[in-house]
């Protein structure tokens, strides 16, 4: 049964999200600075075996700059937690989607911050859904 964690990287925030059953929930929001921290700490717990890295493409199937931190933290895990899945999904449109939903959805506008932090979980959570939606994983 494998336990995931999906990623929707960010150079500022990270969205986090996990699958209970066979659907996608948000776990949290992190800073680029603790990110490390709180995947040793689940890995560390054993929550998680797994990891759904969100892969930055346009459009023309062209990559987005980040993917050159996403390379770096992914090579970094690999090192680190040689045992660790992880898995790449395709993320167009998804931040596109998410901020559609917050936009159309009760969040006061005035709370920016927030509605940042809820962006990037929200993010996570389409990305995991659909690894889930077309994947063979078992939960």
């Amino acid at each position: 049964m494998s336990k995931i964690l999906c990623i929707d990287f960010g150079t500022k925030r990270i969205g986090l999200s996990i699958p209970i059953r066979s659907i996608a929930f948000g776990l949290e929001t992190v800073d680029y600075n603790h990110l490390i921290a709180t995947i040793d700490k689940y890995i560390k717990n054993k929550y998680i075996d797994t990891l759904v890295i969100g892969h930055p493409l346009k459009s023309d199937k062209s990559l987005f700059p980040i993917e050159k931190d996403i390379i770096k933290f992914i090579n970094f895990l690999k090192k680190k937690y040689p045992k660790l899945i992880i898995k790449r999904i395709d993320e167009r449109f998804s931040s596109k989607i998410a901020n559609y939903f917050l936009i159309n959805s009760f969040l006061n506008k005035k709370k920016i911050k927030k509605r940042k932090k809820i962006l990037d979980q929200i993010s996570a959570i389409l990305l995991l859904q659909d690894f889930l939606s077309n994947s063979s994983f078992t939960i």
